[in-house]
């Protein structure tokens, strides 16, 4: 029952989370490689292959659609379930350290960027980015360009651990929790089968789309990864809290129309009521839910000891993996789970908790 509960996990939003991170990645392989067939075809052959699939359905798809994303999800199974084994074997020592997590999704957001930038033929370096396979590897496959050309997908799948969604993290917790090698793997895999469907999806629907409306596809798939992009690198500059994120460049405007604007004016910049003052500590509570943090803006006072209380309840989100840089938190909850935390802040400031994804976050600012 508990790998039918993390495959269901998969199924909804543990699926929905990763293909924030990892969908992209599947589109952008799989464009440019349909990008790079279109351009090996003279204008005949373009003509007639436009008729032909015009006059198909949409659900007619032949091998050449489905294969490659077949191979992105082999890739993604094996790379998880080896690495379910052995966090299961090895426990938190194969954990990535959150620099490296961050670094990796930087280049997930720089890799949909250049493809898009590919797509578009802004400059012929872009062509660079394809994944080239080996040349022992060519050599086995004797030229043939057609079996090459899968090697792109295969290894980008393999390489989806080190860009892992706040819910696959939560699974490699449970995992390590094991303690077994076995269940350690049957746990990822269950997960990651359980996202099957939804990559299944967007990849068909990317390799039929960018065959069938090949140039309206190619602008929309275009800019939509870069908007991907910048969502993906934007997350990991909100989780380093660097100074010049999405969120910090348009806080001006967004405060002037916030509640936030409106309580301080009214409380005449005094501790919000959520924080209570017992025994000389201030207790922070704050409720881990499936859309993010709440509150998501606190105040409390400088020099004073502060007890930050994260509470879930049935939450399966990213908000799970919770970080807090500033003050040395970094913890993953369990789906129900209460863990507390003590600091005293010495500095004036407004000061960021996200989730290992940046996709939620939230405030903590700190007055005299």
């Amino acid at each position: 029952m508990e790998f039918l509960f993390i495959f269901l996990t998969g199924l909804t939003t543990g699926g929905l989370s990763c293909l924030a991170v990892q969908g992209g990645l599947l589109a952008s392989v799989i464009s440019n490689q349909k990008k790079q067939e279109l351009e090996t075809l003279s204008e005949k052959e373009k003509r007639r292959n436009k008729y032909l699939n015009s006059q198909q359905p949409i659900t007619k798809i032949d091998t050449a659609d489905w294969l490659p994303v077949i191979l992105f999800l082999v890739g993604k199974l094996i790379s998880h379930t080896i690495l379910g084994f052995m966090l299961g074997w090895l426990g938190s020592f194969l954990t990535l350290s959150l620099n490296t997590k961050l670094v990796f999704q930087g280049i997930t957001a720089l890799f949909m960027f250049a493809s898009a930038m590919n797509l578009l033929n802004v400059h012929p370096i872009f062509r660079y980015l394809a994944f080239q396979p080996p040349k022992w590897v060519r050599k086995m496959l004797k030229g043939n360009s057609k079996q090459a050309s899968l090697f792109a997908p295969f290894v980008l799948g393999l390489f989806t651990i080190f860009v892992p969604c706040g819910v696959t993290q939560a699974m490699e917790v449970l995992a390590i929790n094991s303690g077994n090698p076995l269940i350690g793997a049957l746990t990822l895999m269950a997960f990651v089968l359980g996202t099957v469907p939804l990559f299944t999806i967007i990849g068909i629907a990317t390799a039929k789309l960018s065959e069938t409306w090949h140039d309206i596809f190619t602008r929309v798939a275009s800019y939509t990864l870069i908007f991907m992009a910048i969502y993906t690198l934007n997350g990991a500059l909100v989780v380093a809290d660097v100074p010049f994120t999405i969120q910090k460049i348009t806080y001006p405007v967004r405060y002037f129309f916030s509640v936030e604007r409106f309580n301080k004016t009214k409380s005449n910049n005094k501790v919000e009521s959520t924080v209570k003052v017992v025994d000389g500590i201030q207790q922070v509570v704050i409720q881990v839910l499936n859309q993010g943090y709440s509150p998501s803006y606190v105040k409390v006072k400088k020099d004073i000891p502060v007890q930050f209380t994260l509470n879930s309840n049935g939450t399966y989100s990213c908000a799970l993996s919770f970080i807090f840089k500033e003050f040395g938190i970094r913890t993953m909850l369990d789906s129900t789970d209460k863990q507390s935390f003590n600091f005293t802040p010495t500095k004036v400031g407004r000061y960021r908790y996200t989730c290992s994804m940046g996709m939620y976050s939230g405030v903590l600012e700190v007055v005299e």
